[in-house]
């Protein structure tokens, strides 16, 4: 991690979603298909495809926890702003009629350039 991510969030943020991306690939044997989705609700930090199942995943990552655990900083209108903008990504793909849909969340606390813990949460269903 550079030193940047000490003092930018969006370099801390960006570092999260990166080291995000290889767990679920590297740990999980989940293919990331894309990045960083935009939608008229936000954006989806990683979308991945998972043994029939397209997992949508909301990345948190902070310095310390000082301002509590980083899972508990999505809030239920994050969740449903989330949901929103699977619905639109959907919408948009041929899902096929057996696949499901899941909603995760990856906690990340970075503390002197290094990952010193690591979340993960399935949130929906």
């Amino acid at each position: 991690m550079s030193t940047d991510c000490r003092s930018d969030p969006a370099a801390l943020g960006s570092f999260g979603e990166d080291f995000a991306a290889a767990y679920v690939e590297r740990c999980l044997g989940w293919r990331v298909v894309e990045r960083n989705r935009r939608s008229r609700y936000g954006e989806i930090d990683l979308i991945a495809e998972n043994a029939r199942e397209f997992v949508f995943i909301e990345v948190k990552t902070r310095r310390s926890l000082a301002f509590g655990e980083p899972l508990h900083a999505v809030t239920s209108l994050k969740l449903a702003r989330l949901v929103a903008q699977a619905d639109v990504y959907l919408a948009r793909r041929n899902m096929p009629a057996d696949w499901t849909v899941a909603l995760d969340v990856i906690g990340l606390v970075v503390r002197g350039g290094l990952v010193t813990s690591i979340d993960h949460a399935r949130v929906y269903p």
